[in-house]
């Protein structure tokens, strides 16, 4: 049974549920190690984290930056960085700028196809970083599509009708922001960027150099041999390993978790290094990016 997930994304996201709610269901699951790795944004960390300490679970405050490399869209997970430190804030109000502005040409563009979707609708639905799953849920309360993945086939995917390509946020400025914030800089999901983990090798160097600490080796959609050759991968760097469900809503977290294969008999030592962060004894503050 798996006691930890790093890698989970609330309200304050994409994600369905909000911190305090992440963290009873952790306890329901019997998760005893979570971290809170919204996208682009630490608001909800200050909550989830006080949850934890009523609760018995340990809260990492984390993050997942949205960020490109080679032309490519990378995603960093940031474990045990301050959400006060000013450059990291900055680089989040450009991030937040830049989708709220992707957000609005997205719009006009479904407007301009006749479709009734306003900004003050979008917002509605969101309780922070609003974006594409948001918009593909207002299509389905609307009537106009009947699944996410139909939002996405029609509308808002690469190449579909409402496209609209995102502002892009340098990788090695995302982990060098982490490092300088006092966290660890993780590579989220890596064979989303590389599937055949082939091109993996030659990029590692240059996001080492710049402070990444680890690889996610273990995430669902990773097959047992993705995670062996990627774990093979961390140990010949000298990078640490990770593992997350990357629960937003559907699949249920149950589901996620289900599917993930860790080859460990102790699943507690796998995360022991997360034991090791210098965590805020009385949280983190709330960045001033994320208002």
């Amino acid at each position: 049974m798996i006691h930890f997930d790093l890698h989970i994304h609330s309200a304050f996201s994409d994600g369905a549920l909000f911190p305090g709610d992440l963290v009873a269901k952790a306890r329901c699951l019997e998760l005893t190690t979570i971290a809170l790795t919204d996208h682009d944004t630490m608001a909800g960390v200050p909550e989830a984290m006080a949850q934890g300490a009523l609760q018995g679970i340990t809260v990492l405050p984390g993050i997942e930056i949205s960020a490109w490399h080679d032309n490519r869209a990378v995603h960093i997970l940031g474990y045990g960085l301050r959400s006060d430190y000013p450059p990291l804030q900055r680089g989040l109000q450009t991030i937040q700028q830049a989708r709220h502005t992707r957000n609005l040409a997205m719009l006009d563009k479904l407007q301009a196809l006749g479709l009734p979707v306003t900004h003050a609708e979008l917002a509605g639905l969101a309780h922070g970083q609003v974006g594409r799953p948001h918009i593909a849920r207002l299509l389905r309360q609307k009537g106009v599509v009947r699944s996410h993945e139909e939002a996405f086939a029609r509308f808002l995917g690469k190449g579909a009708k409402a496209y609209v390509a995102r502002q892009q946020f340098p990788t090695l400025a995302a982990i060098r922001l982490i490092r300088e914030a006092g966290g660890l800089a993780i590579l989220a999901h890596p064979a989303s960027l590389d599937p055949s983990l082939n091109a993996l090798p030659a990029i590692l160097p240059a996001l080492q150099a710049e402070g990444l600490a680890g690889l996610e080796a273990f995430y669902p959609s990773h097959t047992p041999r993705m995670g062996s050759r990627l774990v093979e991968l961390a140990r010949l760097h000298g990078l640490l390993v990770s593992g997350g469900t990357d629960f937003h809503e559907r699949p249920t977290w149950e589901e996620l978790l289900a599917r993930m294969k860790i080859p460990f008999s102790n699943p507690d030592e796998f995360v022991y290094w997360t034991q090791q962060l210098p965590l805020p004894a009385s949280g983190v503050q709330e960045s001033a990016g994320n208002n």
